[in-house]
């Protein structure tokens, strides 16, 4: 039998006990093998604000880096921010995997490909939670994950045409810092450039699913693994609120 690696409950509270402005919502309880696994958003409704962000993660429970990184966003949070963004957040978009430090869900399941299927049984308990909760438009969608075996940050960027990177122009953020950046030129067999994956796949990812439903931008952070865990928090940090100061200033 399974054993649980890390307290689903307990970071669920850290989220649910933020001193925020923006709301926080318990959208549906997930049952896997009799336990149930509350699905939490975060979200804000400001009539001022121009952009609509949607960001996740957590999608694999393997990558808890993603679910700190998210936490210190929110306990940490600009309010400027509320006045250009409504946000719609999943902290933790694999409570089941987040607990069991595993990439599936209960189902055995890609919490991160179970969006964008064709038959109604394919989709995650997860994905439908998130397609009842995103809005119609979205401009910007940012996915944290992880990478544990890369030694610097690197981004799958998807954007419409004849629209400048704006994961180039974030991750110089890192570079001011110290931070490494990715330097291979292929990722997995596809073209990176700076850090930057420009062309990725068509695949069932969130990223993918959430440009074909209209996101200007649509972004994937990888954090990387190997490298020390202070640089990958901070890292984290950095660029998330890197991707929602330049993304107002370039759309």
């Amino acid at each position: 039998m399974r054993k649980p690696i890390r307290n689903y409950i307990k970071i669920l509270n850290e989220f649910i006990n933020l001193q925020t402005p923006l709301d926080i919502e318990l959208l549906d309880t997930i049952i896997y093998n009799s336990t149930g696994y509350p699905f939490l958003s975060v979200h804000s409704h400001s009539k001022m604000a121009k952009y609509d962000a949607v960001i996740n993660s957590g999608a694999h429970g393997t990558e808890s880096i993603s679910v700190r990184v998210m936490l210190r966003f929110l306990q940490e949070f600009n309010k400027e921010l509320l006045n250009h963004y409504n946000f719609v957040i999943f902290p933790v978009v694999n409570s089941f995997g987040y607990r069991f430090s595993c990439r599936k869900n209960g189902n055995n399941q890609y919490g991160n490909s179970g969006f964008n299927q064709v038959k109604e049984e394919n989709i995650t308990p997860e994905a439908k939670l998130i397609k009842e909760a995103i809005p119609n438009k979205i401009d910007l969608f940012i996915d944290v994950h992880a990478d544990s075996a890369k030694t610097g940050f690197y981004i799958y960027e998807r954007k419409r045409p004849n629209k400048e990177s704006l994961a180039l122009q974030s991750l110089k953020v890192l570079k001011k810092n110290k931070i490494p950046i990715l330097t291979s030129d292929t990722v997995y067999q596809e073209k990176c450039v700076d850090g930057v994956v420009i062309q990725p796949i068509l695949d069932g990812s969130m990223d993918n699913s959430m440009f074909e439903r209209g996101a200007v931008y649509s972004l994937c952070i990888e954090i990387p693994g190997k490298i020390p865990e202070d640089q990958q928090l901070i890292g984290g940090l950095l660029l998330l609120n890197e991707i929602l100061r330049n993304f107002k200033e370039i759309k």
